[in-house]
């Protein structure tokens, strides 16, 4: 297999951003003259193409951008569900592997250098042979790990990561911590940074939570949906910071309702309290689930607050699966959040340190 400088990125957290940061350095290099590939070795099940073939989103968003001319299934030749234990009990992990080299083979030809994402988690992969330590060695790569702060417990496992992956962390170049509320920037520099470094962890940004970049738009809702519009077409560009379900009393809903802005509200078709609750607080969409057609008291009233309404086929919580992953989600003609992705890397990532320590392996 030819070597080719490479960098395994992976995630200590899950919902990290690791994709978002993929792209950002991956534009941030190809801007420096590099020729960038792109291979994800594991993907992960988000929707289905025409044929019923596995698609993993994320993959598809990359390779598109890079100009990566590859068929998808060389891009990401394992693609993996929830429920994947029945399919790989049949598959020899030998073959897996041996579908992975020869894709990367491939997918690493005619490029400066390669772009390695890692799955969701960096534990996945491992039953069916495709750890992430036996992939580095494989692919003689070096390891960029991305990391969100949910509390301070994080911190914590990633100092354990950092144990006791030895093999992983002599690769390592360090860490990027992704996602950060901005209310806690200065405190993750006085304290968790420095907590890292200690611990011998070298961090190599920090990204703050980007609005923009996290909240999709109503539009994005409706065609993961398969939405009907009912009202303000002309309002489908508005972001959404926060998804709520709508299942509660009438007598709370207010109360509720008014701990969050700019929000979707997700509830039944039937329940006009709810709807018409939500409507007098901060709600961005109102989503009905069901195909219930509101009360015409709740469509008068979007109308006038300027509130949009989507009616969808499905239950509540099939809604709430199918939205799920539109969080921090990039669309391959959203040039806007491509754009940003590139800038967030260019201003909080110390990316010509990492370009330089993968090319100085080949020198």
């Amino acid at each position: 297999m030819i070597k080719k400088p490479s960098l395994y990125v992976c995630s200590t957290t899950s919902f990290c951003g690791k994709s978002t940061v993929c792209l950002g350095l991956a534009l941030n290099f190809e801007q420096k003259g590099y020729k960038v590939g792109y291979f994800k070795p594991i993907g992960w099940e988000m929707s289905r193409g025409i044929n019923g073939e596995k698609i993993d989103e994320d993959a598809q968003l990359l390779a598109k951008v890079l100009n990566v001319d590859l068929p998808i299934d060389l891009i990401s030749p394992v693609i993996l569900s929830e429920r994947f234990l029945e399919e790989s009990s049949k598959i020899d992990p030998e073959e897996y592997m041996m579908t992975v080299l020869q894709a990367y083979e491939k997918a690493s030809k005619d490029v400066d250098l390669m772009i390695i994402e890692g799955p969701q988690a960096i534990g996945v992969g491992t039953s069916i042979g495709l750890d992430a330590i036996t992939l580095v060695k494989k692919f003689e790569a070096q390891v960029l790990k991305i990391a969100s702060i949910e509390n301070d417990t994080t911190i914590d496992r990633i100092i354990w990561n950092n144990k006791t992956h030895d093999i992983i962390n002599k690769q390592c170049l360090g860490i990027i911590l992704n996602l950060i509320p901005k209310t806690d920037i200065e405190r993750i520099k006085g304290f968790a940074i420095p907590t890292l470094q200690r611990n011998n962890i070298n961090v190599l940004g920090l990204i703050p939570e980007n609005i923009e970049m996290k909240a999709p738009t109503v539009r994005e809702v409706c065609e993961r949906t398969n939405a009907t519009i009912l009202t303000r077409k002309d309002k489908l560009d508005s972001l959404i910071e926060d998804f709520l379900v709508g299942a509660m009393t009438p007598e709370s809903a207010l109360t509720y309702f008014r701990r969050s802005l700019r929000k979707a509200v997700i509830t039944g078709g039937d329940r006009t309290d709810i709807q018409l609750a939500a409507l007098q607080t901060d709600t961005t969409v109102l989503i009905l689930t069901g195909n219930i057609y509101p009360d015409i008291r709740v469509i008068a009233r979007a109308e006038k607050v300027e509130v949009p309404i989507l009616l969808v086929p499905y239950d509540t919580y099939t809604t709430v699966r199918n939205i799920e992953f539109l969080t921090g989600r990039i669309r391959p003609n959203d040039n806007k959040k491509i754009e940003l992705a590139k800038k967030l890397v260019n201003i909080h990532v110390e990316w010509e340190k990492i370009l330089e320590h993968m090319m100085a392996k080949n020198i």
